[in-house]
């Protein structure tokens, strides 16, 4: 789904652009819906791609050398991972 430019306004790294500017920059984004729990990537993905949080949470986890599940970050809305 295409990206709305008003929301991209509401992203503080994209705050600064010029109306012009988040229209380009919309036409670019593709606004993506995740369940509860669902993996958005892991490890050995291919790069190349940032997300930015517009509702909801989300956790950054890594597993550490004991297999145990670590938090890394948990990103705000208007953050980006």
């Amino acid at each position: 789904m295409a990206c709305d430019p008003k929301i991209l306004k509401q992203v503080p790294l994209f705050a600064l652009l010029d109306d012009d500017e988040t229209a380009v920059l919309a036409g670019q984004v593709e606004l993506k819906t995740f369940a509860a729990r669902q993996r958005i990537y892991k490890i050995g993905d291919p790069g190349g791609q940032a997300y930015v949080v517009v509702s909801g949470a989300v956790q950054v986890t890594t597993v550490d050398e004991d297999h145990q599940e670590v938090l890394v970050d948990q990103p705000a809305q208007g953050e980006f991972f």
